[in-house]
């Protein structure tokens, strides 16, 4: 599959450990496996997912900027590299990074779910490491080499709920993961309208999930990336995880904004 990176550095090259990858509803991540994972803090809490692209920008969902129907200011945020455990030191040290410039897509308004795709840049340039490293970006929308990644196994990973009803379920401390299947955009619609749902999935949008439900982002965050590719190496960050009805309920998927669609606007920003 092919992959493009905007990064100094090789991109999508995670670790690999000898836990299995086949997940029922989620389970612990190995430390490292997603190095280009970060956590996205807001006055000391977590509360969104990211994806570091190259030296200078992180990739989330425009809508972990807003606050109800406005901005949230940029001052207030902060980026977690090399983050596993939000409760525990890491190893090499994790790092808390300013933001200096938020750009939301310009067709997203706070409260909607179109284009909800943005990225950060960070006050001063990353430090790769072993627990901070790049990941990869999918080729455009009709260009050669190009996939929909209909049917293809994907993983999603996160600092989320553990489920639905918040009074029940915590948050995770060790970042998630969960494999998930992308269900071709036209499928996704029929299952959401078989349910009586009302929402529409553009062709800027993907789902991922199963028609019997039991595992999804829920468990992951707003913001973070939905992932393809064969660990070691090139991991692609297909989608940013951005909607959905509940979690993990049958014939209702995750919706996930389609990075593919995006490509040249996030080129003409982070390589300027």
């Amino acid at each position: 599959m092919l992959a493009i990176t905007v990064a100094d550095v090789p991109c999508g090259q995670g670790n690999v450990g000898t836990r299995t990858a086949r997940l029922i509803g989620g389970q612990n991540a190995i430390p490292h496996e997603f190095p280009w994972m970060v956590s996205i803090s807001r006055k000391g809490g977590h509360f969104c997912g990211g994806t570091i692209l190259n030296s200078r920008f992180i990739l989330t969902a425009a809508h972990c900027l807003c606050s109800a129907n406005s901005v949230i200011p940029i001052g207030q945020l902060r980026i977690n590299l090399g983050e596993y455990n939000l409760k525990g030191p890491e190893v090499p040290p994790s790092k808390e990074e300013r933001v200096t410039n938020a750009i939301m897509h310009p067709g997203h308004k706070c409260g909607k779910y179109v284009d909800d795709i943005a990225l950060l840049e960070l006050a001063r340039p990353i430090t790769w490491s072993e627990s901070v490293k790049p990941a990869c970006l999918p080729v455009a929308t009709g260009k050669p080499g190009y996939s929909a990644f209909g049917g293809e196994l994907a993983k999603v990973a996160g600092w989320g709920w553990f489920g639905e009803d918040r009074s029940k379920y915590k948050r995770a401390d060790v970042l998630q993961k969960v494999e998930v299947r992308v269900i071709e955009n036209n499928v996704c619609r029929e299952w959401y309208a078989s349910q009586g749902k009302s929402t529409r999935v553009e062709s800027e949008q993907m789902c991922a999930g199963y028609e019997e439900g039991g595992r999804d982002s829920c468990w992951a965050d707003s913001g973070g990336p939905l992932m393809i590719g064969n660990q070691p190496s090139n991991v692609m960050v297909v989608g940013v995880v951005s909607s959905g009805v509940g979690c993990a309920r049958p014939r209702l998927p995750g919706v996930y904004t389609r990075v593919s669609e995006y490509i040249s606007w996030i080129t003409q920003h982070v390589l300027r």
